[in-house]
Formats: structure tokens, sequence, C-alpha cells
């Protein structure tokens, strides 16, 4: 482990100031660190993680005196400890999450290291390919079900779509996490389960290890990691109550239910073992499919522990993860387009029409519509027949089949839509400036969505 994470640095401290700092005490930062991300922290400060040249370099910065610790007017403190949610990049259109395995870490499990080169691809990558993101990682002990599937990160998350990525166990953690949260009879985590965009496995054995017993498939686990299992971690993985692989049906009807994308990623080698153990597979393909309708599917050409680190930028692996990412990202950002009359799918259903402000009872072909695109949908704000003071919502697949339909009162003659980040509401706004607004997490299409 040669990461570190820095903290209590005044916000007026900038990254140079802090490389020149670590420089001058001979703390000099691994060269695979693509810059100093800085987070904020509450009471105005910042934090930033720290990957160095080598362990006796990491080791030298976590010991390095108190009065060897003032940059600026603040002491800062250098530690280890990332239990907890990490902040690596701010953002504020979306939060994505990452859950590691049972190595047990929540920066070493996604770090690659290479002769004095780290890259830790969650902090060095992705916030340039997906800027508008927050992301974090997540530490976890033997409580993660109940700080996953409560308040924990129900107040990390906020009112953004939320992305969870997870290596190996941490995506059964992740299930059991979700499928709690739902049960609960007084919706408290309606809010968490309603955010939640997309869930991305890297080698999760939704099925456990096909042919294989379990006693042999947790010891191959054990051993595809070595002395990095946390015992901690293994006490709930007892193979005479592997409830965790029972999940599978009741997730597959909660993806459904809440309309929640999912991405499979897959290992195509076999994890390498001492002698004289010969090589296994430990998440085959179709265990790590969780065969939901629309699921992405990809090849990692890794072993099953290598499965979530990428050497560098142009690693294929890291290519085919960033891709997934980015597809699921831009399924929940909404983006507003002025459409020709020609591109609406028609008919409308019975009792609505398309129209606009410019001439209500009639859309002329050098008229421009204004429509709401997020994914794969586009949202229609259609008048009634009889002119009430109401529009009504219609969404659209790729292919123009009806997949949606929400209703409110209080105007009428779509004009422009509004969309605002800090709150995701979108207003379809019409005659005389009235409005209609909806919450981006209202017009979700999933199985319960309205149908005409």
């Amino acid at each position: 482990m040669i990461t570190a994470r820095i903290s209590n640095i005044n916000s007026t401290t900038t990254r140079e100031d802090l490389q020149s700092y670590l420089a001058l005490k001979g703390l000099p930062v691994a060269p695979g660190q693509r810059g100093l991300a800085f987070t904020e922290t509450e009471g105005g400060g910042q934090r930033t993680t720290v990957s160095f040249a080598d362990k006796t370099t990491f080791k030298r910065a976590l010991a390095l005196p108190m009065a060897e610790r003032m940059l600026g007017d603040r002491e800062i403190i250098i530690d280890d400890d990332f239990d907890g949610f990490t902040v690596l990049s701010e953002g504020i259109q979306i939060d994505i999450v990452a859950l590691h395995g049972l190595n047990g870490h929540a920066i070493r499990s996604w770090e690659y290291h290479d002769r004095g080169t780290t890259f830790m691809w969650l902090r060095d990558s992705l916030p340039e390919n997906v800027p508008g993101a927050r992301i974090m990682v997540y530490g976890y002990n033997a409580n993660v079900l109940q700080d996953v599937s409560t308040g924990r990160l129900r107040d990390q998350a906020a009112n953004r779509p939320l992305i969870l990525l997870a290596h190996s166990m941490g995506g059964l953690i992740i299930k059991q996490a979700l499928l709690i949260a739902n049960t609960r009879a007084d919706g408290r985590f309606n809010s968490i389960l309603n955010s939640v965009a997309g869930v991305i496995f890297l080698g999760t054995p939704h099925r456990g290890g096909n042919g294989v017993d379990t006693a042999t498939f947790i010891a191959n686990f054990i051993r595809a990691f070595k002395v990095n299992v946390r015992a901690d971690l293994l006490k709930s993985l007892d193979p005479n109550s592997m409830v965790l692989f029972d999940l599978t049906d009741d997730f597959r009807q909660l993806v459904a239910t809440k309309g929640i994308e999912i991405a499979s990623l897959f290992e195509t080698k076999k994890t390498k073992f001492s002698w004289p153990i010969s090589p296994v597979w430990i998440v085959e393909e179709q265990s790590a499919i969780l065969g939901t309708v629309g699921e992405r599917k990809a090849s990692i050409n890794a072993d099953h522990a290598n499965l979530c680190k990428f050497k560098n930028v142009a690693d294929s692996g890291l290519i085919a993860t960033m891709q997934v990412i980015k597809e699921i990202s831009r399924d929940v950002t909404p983006e507003i387009v002025a459409l020709h009359p020609s591109s609406q799918p028609a008919p409308a259903p019975d009792g609505l029409k398309y129209t606009c402000l410019s001439d209500p009872e009639k859309l002329g072909s050098s008229d421009s519509y204004p429509v709401l695109v997020l994914g794969k949908y586009s949202y229609w704000a259609l008048s009634y027949i009889d002119n009430r003071y109401a529009m009504e919502i219609v969404a659209y697949d790729s292919q123009k089949n009806l997949v949606g339909r929400w209703s409110k009162a209080g105007a009428r003659y779509v004009q422009r839509i509004e969309y605002d980040e800090g709150s995701r509401q979108v207003k379809f706004v019409g005659q005389s400036s009235l409005s209609v607004a909806f919450g981006l997490d209202e017009l979700k299409v999933t199985r319960g969505t309205r149908f005409g």
C-alpha cells in the first residue's frame, strides 16, 4: 500500500503548493498519478489522495513528525484510513461509488503498481472521462449491509443519480443492501433506491461457482486474494449459509421495477495459484452475468483479482469499463433539443395533440418542438384536444414505441423546456409562462410506468 490521504488542507492551498511541499520533504509522488485532485471537506478545508513512489516514501510520509506537517497556516493530516467514503473527484451531475471485494481496501483494490508507477483509474482517468461525476470509493467492514442500505449512503447520494461499481463479492453486498432497503415498510429509503441509475458488476458471482461446491468456491476466492482477504469480511461467507447467492431472482425483479441499468464485466483468464495448485476460473462468464433485459456485457483480459486494476489509459479493460460507465452516465443526463415536426412519433395517443405555443391549433412544417431526451427515451409534452390547462408527458423509446405517460394540470401548449441541475427538476413551460414540473425521477421508465 503506497497511497495516503492528506486532509486538513487550507482552502487557499493550491495543488502546486502541495506538490512543492512534498518535494521539499523528499516525498515524491508516483509518476502514474495524473495530478492532485482536491475535494472540499466540512469546515472549509480540502482533502486529496497521494500515491507515493515507493513503500519507503509512503512510510516516511505517515511518520512525518507534527512539526514537519505545517503547510501554510495548517497542520495537515497524513493517514491511510480509507474506511467509509473517500471523495476522489467533485462533480454535481451524478455520483459514482466504487465498492471493493474481498481484498478489502477502498484504494488498493483499484490500483495498479509497476516499477514505481501507480495508476488508480478511478482517480487518474475517470474524472476526465465523466467530468460531471462526483467519484467516491467506499471502504467497508463487516457492518457494510447496514451502512450501504441505510443513512450513510443516502446522505452521500443527495438528489443525484447514482452509479454503483462493485468488484467481486462487493456486488453481492450491493444486491443485498438494495433488497434490504426495498423491503422496509416505511419507505424510508425510497429516495436512495430511486436514485440508483445503474449497477456495474466486475466479476460478481451471481450464481456461485459453476459445478463447484460452496466450500471449494470460497476456498478459491481466499487463494485468489492470498493474504489480503480480511477475516471480518469472511464471517458472512459461511459455506453452510451462503444466502448472498440466493438473491439473483429477487434482485432481477427489483432492477425491472426500478428501471436500474445493469452492466456485467467478466474475467477471461484463470487465476494462478502457487504450485502445485493449477490455475482455476474464479467466476466464469455464465455466473458473472446477471441475466436482465438490456444488460450490458463485456469481457476483460484479466484474472479475477486484477479485473478492476488497469495498467494505464490505453488498457483495453479500462476502455471497455469506461465505455459502460459513460453510456450509463449519458442515460441519466438530460438533454433538451428542438426537433422538426417530422420526427414526432405518430399518431398522438387518443385525446392528445402535438401543439406548441407559436400556434396552439396547428403545428406548421417550419416549427420546432421542444423535446427532453434522456438516454434512449424522448419525452414530448402533448396538449389535450379539449384544450384544458394540463399537459401529458409522453415517452417513446428509440423505436418510437410508447413506453410511458405522465399528466399534470397547470399549463398547456408547450413553448420550452427548462432543467434545473441542482434540484433535477424539469419544467415544461407553456402559455402565459405557466408550467408543469416533474422531478427527473418521476419520469423514469420502469415496469410500473403507465402506458397508453
